[in-house]
């Protein structure tokens, strides 16, 4: 027991914190992780059921994410085994002893799938943007930072004691913060793009309002948690309530990346609900395809006169495409026909 650890208790309130915010906090943590993990389980199962020919890069960064995830839940799992049964009626111990190494372990996992899935959303905005690379790098930058200092708490939390992690609070105020932030300005960005991809058709207007949506709730969820770690670790850092907040913020991230994948099929269907069936297409970007057709009925001669009668119809059929998430869809279409006739 160090003597900064002592220091620490009693300068809190002179005794323990109660088990209920510490022992208890753990396993209310791990029990909302189990629960998204099953999520994540489910995703992962529908998602090669779903999409067996999807692309290599597509099926490796979702088999990725779920390794990863099982190993995180490993961690966890091993952390509330050791401060609640092998550590058994001694909470002192817990929070004066050095911190397990499943808990270091378990913040670097976490930088390691929210980095992950943030690139990916960062290539989504590049793809959506049709080639802006800037904002890929600027999210990219942003994940690689986060994980970067959430290496730097973990390495520096294996030779602390529970009781003396909020030396570390900058490290992790900072971290989250740029976490939240990044996902916020994802959201938006990813938001802005959708809606320029508007071509005034009602129909294809319902679709990317699915979209804008489904990405603001996905970036808000994810930065709501990670402020709320913060604010809880600022205000509580003598018990385990961020940390059990901390435990499940990454499995969101990663429900989030499956969602996505997922929810092309529900897109699908509702383009088929508007009226806008899936066209195969090899273009990685929107394309616009104008088909000019010209019908002209046979022209009828009157024997024995000079009358001619003609009637003859001009046709535009415009058909737009577009592809979110390697799948390919048209987003409008629309004709214009001009008759003309002459007698």
């Amino acid at each position: 027991m160090s003597a900064a650890s002592t220091t620490i208790l009693a300068s809190s309130s002179g005794e323990l914190p109660p088990v209920s915010s510490t022992i208890g906090a753990l396993f209310l943590g791990w029990g909302i992780s189990m629960l998204i993990f099953g999520l994540l389980c489910l995703q992962t199962w529908t998602y090669f059921s779903r999409y067996p020919n999807d692309s290599p890069r597509n099926k490796l960064l979702v088999a990725s994410l779920c390794v990863l995830e099982i190993v995180h839940q490993v961690c966890i799992g091993h952390t509330c085994w050791v401060y609640s049964i092998t550590e058994y009626g001694s909470l002192e111990k817990v929070l004066l002893g050095t911190t397990v190494w499943s808990l270091s372990a378990i913040i670097v996992l976490s930088g390691i799938i929210a980095a992950t899935v943030k690139i990916f959303l960062g290539w989504r905005i590049y793809r959506v943007s049709q080639g802006n690379y800037l904002w890929m790098i600027f999210l990219s930058g942003l994940a690689l930072t986060q994980t970067g200092l959430g290496l730097v708490f973990s390495v520096r939390a294996v030779d602390l004691p529970v009781a003396e992690l909020g030396k570390l609070k900058t490290i992790a105020t900072v971290a989250l913060a740029i976490g939240a932030v990044g996902d916020i300005i994802a959201a938006l960005v990813l938001s802005f793009y959708l809606h320029t991809m508007r071509t005034g058709f009602l129909k294809s207007g319902r679709l990317l309002n699915r979209l804008i949506v489904f990405s603001v709730n996905t970036g808000a969820l994810t930065a709501a948690f990670s402020l709320a770690a913060v604010i809880a670790f600022q205000v509580m850092p003598d018990n385990f309530i961020y940390l059990s907040i901390y435990f499940f913020v990454c499995k969101l991230y990663s429900n989030s990346c499956l969602a996505t994948f997922n929810s092309r099929t529900s897109q699908a269907a509702a383009n088929d609900s508007f009226g806008l069936r899936s066209v195969p297409t090899a273009a990685s970007h929107d394309l616009s395809m104008m088909r000019p057709r010209v019908v002209q009925k046979p022209s009828l001669d009157v024997e024995g006169g000079s009358e001619r009668q003609a009637n003859i119809q001009i046709g535009v059929h415009r058909e737009a495409f577009t592809t979110v998430d390697d799948k390919p869809f048209r987003v409008s279409e629309g004709s214009v026909v001009i008759q003309y006739e002459s007698q």
